[in-house]
C-alpha cells in the first residue's frame, strides 16, 4: 500500500510506492498460451514502470493487458489488471477514477470467489478513502481485509492489511497506536520474507518517529528500510528513502546533511525517470538553501523543479515551484522575475477556483509592485486579496496581507495607516506562533513610530522584532533592525549609543557580503554608512571614520558590480570597542536608558599603525579621502605620521555637484576657460588642508574620491597660480584595503598597442544614438617609435578573441580605442552598459572582464568616455572599470575621462619616455602633463589636453 504521512504543512512529501504484485501464476491451453504469455510479460512490465513512478507509462500498458484478458475471458487476470490501474490512479492523485475501476476490480473478485483478491482491493479502497480523510470508512474497510486475510491465511494480506490500519491511525495522529499495528504487521512481512513489503512498513515507521520527534529511531527504520531497498535493487524506493532521511537532518538543523542525502535523492529519481519526486526535492532543496542564505543556488534549485515539474506534467508542483521562485526571486530584488512567477501561479490557481493559493499569491504580487515603486497598483491587489484571505481563514496569511499592507502604505508615506494594518496583523497571530510575521509586524510598527516621531515606542517595537530574529537567527533582518536603532538614537541625541548599533549593522552587512552567494542585505546601505561616518568625524574618531569610509567604497562598488566580497581585511568590518562590545553583550531593551563610558571610547586599531607604516615606505605621501554629506564636505587626511587630518566644509552636496558639472561643461571644450570653477573647487578640497600637505613635504596624493568627485581630476584643481599637478602627483585608488601599496619593480616596457581607426559605432544614451569615434592610429604608430619591440594591432588585426589572449604577454597594454563608461542616467545603471570597442566591433562590457586573468603592470584606455550626455551619475561605473582591470591581476590603469580629439600622442609620448627612465608611473604620468602645461605648445597647455587622464591603482 502506499503510505504517505505529511511531516511538514503544506509541504507534500514525496510516497513510498506500493509493491505491486507480479501477474498469477496461471494454467494456459495451447490455444491461449501466447496471448495470456504476452498479457503476463506486459503486466510485469506495467508493475516496473508504476515501481520506479512512471504511472503514465504503467497506465498505457495496464490498458494493453487488459484489453487481452477481456478479449480471453480471463476474469481473475481482468479484477488484478484493473486493481493495478486503480493504484496507478491513487498515485496520480485522481481519486474518483481509482475508486471507479476499484469497485469493478472488486465486483469481479466477489463474483468469483477470490477472497484474498477482495482483501486486495479492499485495502487499495481503504487507502483512497484514506486520502480522502475519511477515516471511519478507510478503518472499516481495512478491518474487513484483515478478517478476509485471517480467515483464508493468507499472512501476506493480513500484513498489507494492518500496515494499512497502522497509516490510518498515524494520518488521525493516534502515533503509538499505529507504532503498534505497524510492528504486528512487520512480524508478519519478516515471516513472509517479502523484503519489497518488510521495505515499506519499516518506512512508515520511520514517518511516526519522525512525527513524534524522536529522530535517531527515525534515522534507524530509515536506514533498515534504506538497505532492504538496495537489496531488491528499487532504484525508486531508495530516492524516496534518501529524501526522507533529508527531512529527518533537515529538522535536526543538520542542513548540509540533510542537502547532501537530497542530492543523492534526487540523483538516484531522475535514473528512474521520476521527474514528480524530483521536482518537489528541488524545491526542498531551494527552501533549505534559502535558509542557509545561499540566494543563488536556491533559485537554481527551484528553477530545476519547475523545469522536472513541467516535464512529469505536475501542475500542483508547477505552481508549488513557481510560488518557490516568486519568493526566492522577491528577497533577492529580482522584482520583474518574481512578478513573471507569481502571475503565472496565479493563473493556475484562479483556474482552479483554489481560494487558499490566490490570496496567498496574491500577497506575494502586492509586494512585488510596491518593490516595483508601482505603490497603487501594490494596494489594489493586497486590498483585493485581503476579503479572499478573510474567508479561507488562515491566520498566519491573513497577517501576512496585513503586514503588506502595512508595507504599502508605509512605502506611501501613510504611516498613521501603515502602524494600523501592522498592528492588525500581530492581533491575527494570538498564539503569536508565526514568528517570522510577529517580527515583521514589530518592525513595521517600530519603523512607522519612528516617521511619526514617537521614538521610544518605536524602539520597544524594534527591540521585540530583533529578540525575534536573533532567535530565529535571520542575521539579515537583523541588521536592518541594529541600522534603524542607530538612526533612532541619533534622533534622540544618544550619538555615542548610535555609533554601537551603526556598526553593528554594518558588520552583519560586511559578514554576509563576503559570501559569494550574497547581495548587500541592508535597507538604504550607503546611508547607514555615511551616517556613520558622519557621527565618527563629529566625535572626532577619525581613524573609525576613515575605516567605514573604506568599507563604503567597497559597498558602493557591490551595489554596481554585484561580484565585490571584499577581502580578510573588510570581511571583520568595522571594530567595536570594549565598552560597545559591553553594549552588545547586554539584552536588546530599553535602549534609551543605557549609558556608554565615553571616556573609554579610544581606539586602538592594529591596521591603522599599519596603515601608517606603509606610507611610511612611500616618502612623501599622503592619504587623502573626501565624503559629501547633503550638507557638508567633509575631508580626511592621513599622513605617515603624527595625527590625522580632519577639516569640515560648510557647502552643501547640490552646490559641489552644480560646480563638478560646470568644471566638466568648461574642461571637455578646448575653447573654454576652466580656472574660475577648477578655483573653486580647490577652495573646498584643498585650501582646509594645504597647510598640513606644505608642512608634511608631500609630493604625492593617494586620492580615493566620493560619489561626482570621481568625474573630476584632481590634478586640474588650480589655486590661482598654479595647476594642482605642477604641486602634486596624483594617484586614484578605490579603497585603501583593496590597495597594493608596495612600489612596483620598474621593468622594462613590453608593449601591446591597439587602436580602431575606422567604421561607424553608436551609443545609446536615453532616447538618442550617440556616435562613438574611432581614432587616428597616430598614437599607436609614435608609440611603436618611442618604445622597441612594440607590437601593434590595428582594426581587424585587434580583435577581441584573439588580442585579450595575448595581454599575458605583455606587461603594458596600450587600447587606443572608443571606451563608453556610462552612468545610470545615460544607460541602466549597469556593468553591461559600459563596455571597451575592439577591432572587430565587439563590445567587451566591464561585466565581460569578470573572466579575465592577468598580470600586467598597466593598461592605458587613451579614447575612454565619461559623462557623455553631461548627466553625471555617481562614478561607480569608473571605479568599476578600476576594480575589475585590478581583479583581473592589473597593477594600474590609466584612462581617460573625455576624448580629447586624438592629440593625447605628445602626453603619452613623454609619459613613456619618462617611464622607461625608471619612474614610477605616477611620476611620469605628472611629469608628462606638466610638459604639456610648460611646453612651447601654448595650445597644449589647456587642461583639456593633459587633464584628461587619471591613474587608478598601485602607480607608485
Amino acid at each position: 500500500m502506499a503510505i504517505v504521512i505529511s511531516a511538514i504543512p503544506n509541504v507534500v512529501i514525496i510516497s513510498n510506492v506500493l509493491a505491486q504484485n507480479p501477474a498469477p501464476e496461471m494454467e494456459n491451453s495451447s490455444e491461449s498460451s501466447a496471448p495470456k504469455t504476452k498479457a503476463n510479460k506486459l503486466f510485469e512490465t506495467g508493475v516496473e514502470q508504476f515501481r520506479r513512478g512512471a504511472f503514465d507509462e504503467a497506465l498505457e500498458t495496464y490498458e494493453q493487458v487488459l484489453t487481452i484478458r477481456k478479449e480471453l475471458g480471463d476474469q481473475g487476470g481482468i479484477a488484478q489488471t484493473l486493481n493495478n490501474i486503480g493504484d496507478v490512479y491513487i498515485n496520480q492523485r485522481e481519486y474518483s477514477e481509482a475508486l471507479d475501476v476499484l469497485q469493478k476490480a472488486l465486483t469481479i473478485r466477489r463474483q468469483i470467489n477470490d477472497r484474498s483478491g477482495v482483501a486486495e482491493t479492499l485495502n487499495l479502497i481503504g487507502f483512497v478513502y484514506q486520502r480522502q480523510r475519511e477515516f471511519s470508512q478507510a478503518l472499516n474497510l481495512h478491518q474487513e481485509a484483515l478478517d478476509i486475510s485471517q480467515a483464508v491465511s493468507d499472512r501476506s494480506k493480513e500484513g498489507e492489511s494492518l500496515h494499512n490500519i497502522g497509516a490510518v491511525k498515524a494520518s488521525q495522529r493516534q502515533l503509538d497506536q499505529a507504532l503498534e499495528f505497524y510492528q504486528e504487521a512487520l512480524i508478519i512481512r519478516e515471516e513472509v520474507g517479502d523484503r519489497r513489503d518488510v521495505g515499506r512498513t519499516l518506512n512508515n515507521m520511520g514517518v511516526v518517529y519522525f512525527n513524534q520527534g524522536n529522530y535517531d529511531k527515525a534515522l534507524e527504520k530509515y536506514q533498515k528500510a534504506l538497505s532492504v531497498r538496495r537489496e531488491i535493487n528499487d532504484s525508486a524506493g531508495v530516492g524516496r528513502l534518501l529524501n526522507n532521511i533529508a527531512f529527518v537532518y533537515r529538522e535536526k538543523g543538520e542542513n548540509s546533511e540533510a542537502l547532501k542525502y537530497f542530492k543523492q535523492a534526487v540523483a538516484m529519481l531522475e535514473s528512474v525517470g521520476d521527474q514528480r519526486s524530483v521536482g518537489r526535492i528541488y524545491g526542498f532543496m531551494g527552501a533549505l538553501y534559502q535558509k542557509e542564505g545561499e540566494e543563488s543556488q536556491a533559485l537554481a534549485a527551484y528553477e530545476k523543479g519547475l523545469e522536472a515539474a513541467k516535464v512529469a506534467e505536475d501542475k500542483p508542483g508547477q505552481l508549488e515551484a513557481l510560488n518557490y521562485l516568486g519568493d526566492a526571486y522577491y528577497e533577492v530584488g529580482e522584482n520583474d522575475k518574481a512578478k513573471s512567477s507569481y502571475e503565472a501561479a496565479l493563473v493556475f490557481y484562479k483556474e482552479a477556483e483554489d481560494s487558499a493559493a490566490e490570496g496567498k499569491t496574491m500577497v506575494g504580487l502586492g509586494k512585488v509592485y510596491d518593490s516595483l515603486g508601482e505603490n497603487q497598483k501594490a494596494k489594489q491587489i493586497l486590498l483585493k486579496s485581503l476579503p479572499i484571505n478573510k474567508k479561507v481563514g488562515d491566520k498566519s496569511v491573513i497577517a501576512a496581507n496585513m503586514n503588506a499592507l502595512g508595507e504599502v502604505y508605509y512605502s506611501s508615506g501613510d504611516y498613521s495607516i501603515a502602524l494600523n494594518y501592522h498592528k492588525l496583523a500581530l492581533d491575527n497571530l494570538p498564539n503569536k506562533e508565526d514568528k517570522n510575521s510577529v517580527a515583521i509586524a514589530y518592525q513595521g510598527m517600530g519603523d512607522s513610530l519612528f516617521q511619526l516621531k514617537q521614538y521610544p515606542q518605536a524602539l520597544e517595537n524594534l527591540e521585540q522584532a530583533l529578540v525575534i530574529y536573533q532567535e530565529s537567527e535571520k542575521t539579515a533582518k537583523a541588521g536592518r533592525i541594529y541600522g534603524q536603532l542607530g538612526t533612532i538614537l541619533v534622533a534622540q541625541e544618544k550619538p555615542e549609543l548610535a555609533v554601537v548599533f551603526y556598526k553593528q549593522a554594518i558588520n552583519i552587512n560586511e559578514t554576509l557580503r563576503s559570501q559569494e552567494s550574497q547581495k548587500s542585505l541592508l535597507e538604504n546601505t550607503e546611508t547607514v554608512y555615511r551616517n556613520l561616518v558622519d557621527l565618527l568625524l563629529q566625535q572626532e574618531r577619525i581613524f573609525e571614520a576613515q575605516q567605514v569610509l573604506d568599507l563604503l567604497k567597497i559597498q558602493e562598488l557591490d551595489n554596481y558590480l554585484g561580484n565585490v566580497t571584499g577581502n580578510e581585511i573588510t570581511v571583520t568590518g568595522v571594530k567595536l570597542l570594549a565598552a560597545e562590545e559591553k553594549i552588545l553583550a547586554e539584552e536588546t531593551k530599553d535602549i534609551l536608558e543605557r549609558e556608554i563610558d565615553k571616556n573609554n571610547l579610544k581606539a586602538d586599531f592594529s591596521q591603522f599603525p599599519n596603515m601608517q607604516e606603509k606610507l611610511q615606505k612611500l616618502p612623501g605621501t599622503v592619504l587623502f579621502y573626501p565624503l559629501i554629506l547633503p550638507d557638508k564636505l567633509e575631508l580626511i587626511l592621513i599622513t605617515a605620521e603624527g595625527e590625522t587630518i580632519h577639516e569640515t566644509v560648510e557647502v552643501k552636496a547640490e552646490e559641489i555637484e552644480r560646480a563638478i558639472a560646470d568644471f566638466r561643461g568648461t574642461i571637455s571644450n578646448a575653447v573654454g576657460d576652466v580656472k574660475n570653477s577648477a578655483e573653486k573647487l580647490y577652495g573646498w578640497l584643498i585650501k582646509p588642508i594645504e597647510d598640513e600637505l606644505t608642512k608634511a613635504n608631500i609630493n604625492t596624493i593617494i586620492y580615493a574620491p566620493d560619489k561626482q568627485l570621481r568625474y573630476l581630476p584632481l590634478t586640474a584643481l588650480y589655486d590661482g597660480e598654479k595647476w594642482l599637478v605642477e604641486r602634486f602627483a596624483v594617484n586614484n585608488i578605490i579603497a585603501a584595503s583593496l590597495t597594493n601599496f608596495e612600489t612596483q619593480p620598474k621593468n622594462q616596457p613590453r608593449l601591446l598597442a591597439a587602436a580602431l581607426t575606422e567604421g561607424k559605432y553608436q551609443v545609446q544614451i536615453g532616447s538618442r544614438q550617440v556616435q562613438l569615434r574611432p581614432t587616428t592610429g597616430k598614437l599607436v604608430e609614435n608609440l611603436a617609435e618611442t618604445i622597441p619591440g612594440t607590437r601593434q594591432l590595428i582594426n581587424s588585426e585587434f580583435s577581441s578573441k584573439t588580442t585579450i589572449n595575448d595581454f599575458n604577454n605583455y606587461n603594458i597594454v596600450h587600447l587606443d580605442t572608443p571606451v563608453a563608461l556610462l552612468t545610470e542616467k545615460e544607460g541602466n545603471g549597469k556593468p553591461e552598459d559600459s563596455f571597451i570597442l575592439f577591432g572587430d566591433g565587439d563590445r567587451i562590457t566591464l561585466r565581460d572582464m569578470e573572466n579575465w586573468s592577468f598580470e600586467i603592470d598597466l593598461v592605458v584606455l587613451s579614447a575612454a568616455e565619461t559623462n557623455i550626455s553631461g548627466r553625471m551619475g555617481n562614478g561607480e561605473e569608473i571605479v568599476g572599470l578600476g576594480y575589475q582591470m585590478q581583479n583581473a591581476g592589473v597593477e594600474t590603469v590609466i584612462t581617460s575621462l573625455w576624448r580629447v580629439n586624438d592629440n593625447s600622442d605628445q602626453l603619452m609620448n613623454t609619459f613613456y619616455t619618462v617611464l622607461q627612465e625608471g619612474k614610477s608611473q605616477a611620476e611620469a604620468l605628472r611629469a608628462a602633463q606638466i610638459n604639456m602645461i610648460t611646453g612651447k605648445d601654448k595650445e597644449g597647455s589647456n587642461p583639456y589636453y593633459w587633464a584628461s587622464f587619471i591613474l587608478m591603482g598601485n602607480g607608485f
